[in-house]
């Protein structure tokens, strides 16, 4: 293991090198300096390396060569960040913009210090058992000495990935590509309950993985060529693949209009049959919301964060409704637009006015320990966060109109809080949420939200759940799937107002977006303007 330490200062670079038993430790925090500097990285490419930024106010990091930009690693952002990188060449620089930060290198293992486990191969004797079709014709090509230049070509020609017609008139056989990789590629995001490796085709340069799904998929993914294979944890075997993570390069549809790099791109995939997602395509209304920025900072949670408020555009039909949605900063990106979805909606009429309070989570860390269980979390929010939210959009408090929205923690958050303060939040709507969990020390192997509901019945909610079909159970855990349909059915069976809805996805923005859209209309909605 190399160890190294660097100083940064405002006007002043100092690089201390590497050496092995001198060094510091691994872990030593490095201060960062409120200025743009270069540091220069002199590892052996291919070099995997996790480290930590810390910083108060917003921060860039990128990874630089000499061809310049690489990948940038953090944009802008503040709190606490993981980094996991793999160093393209013998020559590059860490870019800091901002500051003053901290960076902690974690680990830095060289190509020497890596594992070089076999790849995993489908040999070209098994390929009539391959579920794809023009694999297995690609696989009697080579088998026969021909090469794959054809199907490549194909495949850039088409796109990726590839859709081939299923057993079923309404099923699909979906396979995902990665060109060309020398150890290893690992999927993320496709249609299973976790991340997938792919197999090497004989010893072509096509790694592969086929799905049966069914013609409404829709989801987004990214591929890992290359993932790092390092001793430790599963965890931490399993956090490696973020170093390489990144775009299908085939792919021709992206998630994100003007990403910075590969690495921040992903890519998507929408089958004939996905549902439509309310409010997401059309032209904008020439009437539009606005975004009010607040910053909010709470003494009793020892922190501050960004509200972003959505005022909805004059001339609304309707009874107000305010939404309450937990990780704003990704409700309101180009993944999951949701201010101009809202715009979209209340301008045709299908919603009446939503003022809408997107809750910025901080950091991971903060995240992890806020959303799912903190109960001072949900008194902030309830007595704090939305009479002050209420007050600039010149609203009274209606408790019946006042929904929570999140996904995953988010999704749990949203459930919790409004049992712990119903007179506050008359309603939910959960994503994918994270009902798995439980608080440290609860009792029982059920599900726990569930338990809470059924041991203390709250006043009545309005409720509107949804999952992933591939959001099932692995490693002992409960499935995110099959989790809330059971507290949608505790929640049912106390006569509550409550729908469930399952969508050929996993845990996915993608998804989100478009099921956010559907709770609002399933619990608010109302004709629209001009329908009879």
């Amino acid at each position: 293991m190399i160890r190294k330490t660097l100083t940064l200062l405002p006007a002043l670079l100092v690089s201390a090198g590497f050496a092995h038993a001198e060094a510091p430790q691994i872990g030593q925090g490095l201060p960062l300096g409120p200025a743009t500097v270069m540091a220069p990285l002199d590892l052996p490419a291919g070099s995997y390396v996790v480290a930590t930024l810390s910083a108060a106010h917003p921060v860039t990091l990128e990874l630089m060569t000499p061809q310049g930009p690489y990948r940038r690693l953090v944009d802008a952002k503040a709190g606490q960040q993981s980094l996991h990188f793999v160093l393209p060449g013998a020559r590059a620089w860490l870019k800091i913009s901002g500051g003053p930060a901290e960076l902690t290198f974690e680990r830095i293992l060289p190509p020497a210090a890596q594992r070089a486990d076999a790849p995993r191969v489908w040999p070209l004797a098994e390929a009539g058992s391959l579920q794809s079709p023009a694999l297995q014709g690609l696989a009697a090509t080579l088998s026969s000495g021909g090469d794959t230049s054809g199907f490549w070509a194909d495949r850039q020609a088409e796109g990726t990935p590839m859709v081939e017609p299923g057993p079923t008139p309404d099923a699909r056989i979906v396979t995902f590509f990665w060109r060309g990789a020398a150890r290893n590629a690992r999927l993320v995001g496709g249609p299973s309950n976790d991340h997938t490796w792919l197999q090497r085709l004989g010893d072509s340069d096509v790694w592969f993985a086929s799905f049966e799904v069914p013609d409404s998929l829709r989801l987004s993914y990214q591929i890992a060529p290359d993932v790092p294979q390092v001793e430790g944890s599963f965890r931490d075997r399993r956090v490696a693949l973020l170093a390489t993570l990144q775009a299908d390069p085939l792919n021709r549809a992206p998630v994100w209009p003007g990403a910075a790099d590969r690495f921040n791109q992903a890519s998507s995939v929408a089958l004939e049959a996905a549902p439509e997602q309310p409010g997401m395509t059309g032209p904008l209304p020439e009437a539009r919301g606005r975004i009010e920025q607040v910053r909010f900072a709470s003494g009793a949670l020892g922190n501050s964060r960004s509200l972003q408020l959505y005022h909805p555009p004059e001339g609304g039909v309707g009874t107000p409704v305010v939404l309450v949605v937990f990780d704003g900063e990704r409700f309101t990106d180009d993944r999951a637009p949701i201010p101009q979805i809202l715009d979209r909606l209340v301008a045709t009429g299908r919603l009446p006015p939503v003022h809408a309070i997107f809750v910025d989570s901080i950091d991971s860390a903060t995240r992890s320990a806020e959303l799912p269980f903190d109960a001072t979390f949900a008194q902030v929010l309830a007595d704090e966060i939305l009479p002050l939210a209420e007050a600039r959009f010149g609203l009274t408090h209606d408790a019946a109109r006042t929904v929570l929205a999140g996904a995953s923690y988010g999704g749990l958050a949203a459930a919790r809080i409004s049992h712990e303060q119903p007179q506050a939040f008359g309603a939910f709507l959960s994503m994918s949420g994270s009902f798995w969990a439980a608080p440290e020390g609860a009792g029982g192997d059920g599900v726990y939200l569930s338990q809470l509901y059924r041991e203390a019945p709250r006043p009545a909610l309005r409720a509107w759940l949804s999952a992933g079909i591939y959001e099932t159970a692995r490693d002992g855990d409960h499935g995110i799937h099959d989790t809330s349909r059971d507290l949608a059915d505790t929640l049912a069976a106390q006569g509550n107002e409550v729908q469930f809805r399952s969508y050929a996805g996993g845990h996915d923005y993608l998804v989100w977006r478009g099921a956010l859209a559907e709770g609002l209309l399933a619990l608010f909605g109302q004709p629209e303007i001009g329908s009879e």
